[in-house]
């Protein structure tokens, strides 16, 4: 737990903050669909049909995905975007993201194959990959494949694309928010442990550890300073994207998670419209907890029902 009085963060966008992101979603609207599916049966899983989705980025490099049907349901059905945490691995289709009556579209933005996942290391970091302005930073270019994938998640004949969810853990849950404000095929977001939230904070730890220890490594080679860095940031913090979200939002946080802790949470959840909710799990670090399936699959199901 925290030993100080740590201060949340409000919502501060720079000014060209909604201009910025609105370009931005424009080009991701705008670019064309290419995708194919290829099946192997060795994928398969006894409850899911599962499928290699192929598909072309904004930066017209190519990605891939896993994309899964459950079996025995009546389509076309709503559907998952699940977004990957940090690094250039995929989320697996597995006991966290095979939902009951949900297809879920596990992506990978970087370009690598879903498999063999590839795990994290320091070399194949990217938190400060073209950080010296907002235009050239990665996420820019992360954020837009995000918003492309779910025109393509829509685009599958199995899928109702009345009823589409962003999701994700640690980074994939700060870009699901960015999604809930920048995509109107977003119905909800559920973002689990959400990172790219008060960059503030998570840049003021006097403990650096690996990925964000990236930043540290960076403005002691380059001599840039951590307020350079936060000019930056400050276009891709989840709590400056909450107040143009217009979904409902399912958030959770995990009282021993070393990185993102309550301030973190707490920011983006009083920043955020409703409807919203919290979900704490107190034994728990940064990772799936079992319950996290379950509660994605009753939020989506509360709202969608609304909608229908």
């Amino acid at each position: 737990m925290e030993t100080a009085a740590v201060p949340l963060k409000t919502p501060q966008p720079p000014a060209d903050f909604e201009a910025f992101w609105q370009a931005a979603a424009q080009e991701a609207k705008s670019a064309p669909l290419h995708f194919e599916r290829v099946h192997q049966a060795g994928d398969d899983l006894p409850t899911h049909t599962v499928y290699r989705l192929r598909w072309v980025g904004i930066d017209r490099r190519g990605r891939e995905g896993w994309y899964a049907i459950p079996r025995g349901i009546s389509l076309p059905t709503p559907a998952v975007l699940y977004l990957p945490g940090y690094g250039v691995g995929t989320v697996p289709i597995n006991e966290n993201t095979a939902f009951e009556g949900l297809i879920t579209l596990s992506i990978n933005l970087h370009g690598y194959a879903v498999e063999p996942s590839v795990p994290y290391s320091p070399e194949l970091g990217y938190f400060t990959r073209g950080i010296e302005s907002p235009q050239t930073y990665i996420y820019r270019r992360l954020v837009q494949d995000s918003l492309l994938a779910m025109r393509i998640l829509a685009a599958q004949a199995e899928v109702d694309s009345r009823f589409l969810v962003a999701a994700g853990l640690s980074q994939g849950g700060g870009l699901g928010v960015m999604l809930g404000a920048w995509c109107p095929l977003t119905r909800c977001v559920v973002a689990e442990l959400p990172a790219l939230t008060y960059w503030e904070y998570l840049l003021g730890r006097t403990v650096w550890r690996y990925p964000i220890k990236e930043f540290q490594d960076y403005m002691e080679a380059t001599g840039v300073s951590r307020d350079a860095l936060l000019h930056t940031l400050q276009y891709y913090d989840a709590v400056n994207h909450a107040p143009y979200v217009r979904v409902p939002v399912q958030l959770s946080l995990a009282l021993k998670d070393p990185g993102i802790r309550a301030p973190v949470v707490f920011s983006l959840y009083d920043a955020l419209p409703q409807p919203k909710r919290l979900l704490i799990y107190e034994d728990h670090g940064h990772d799936w907890h079992p319950e996290m399936r379950l509660h994605l699959q009753e939020w989506a199901w509360r709202h969608f029902g609304r909608l229908r």
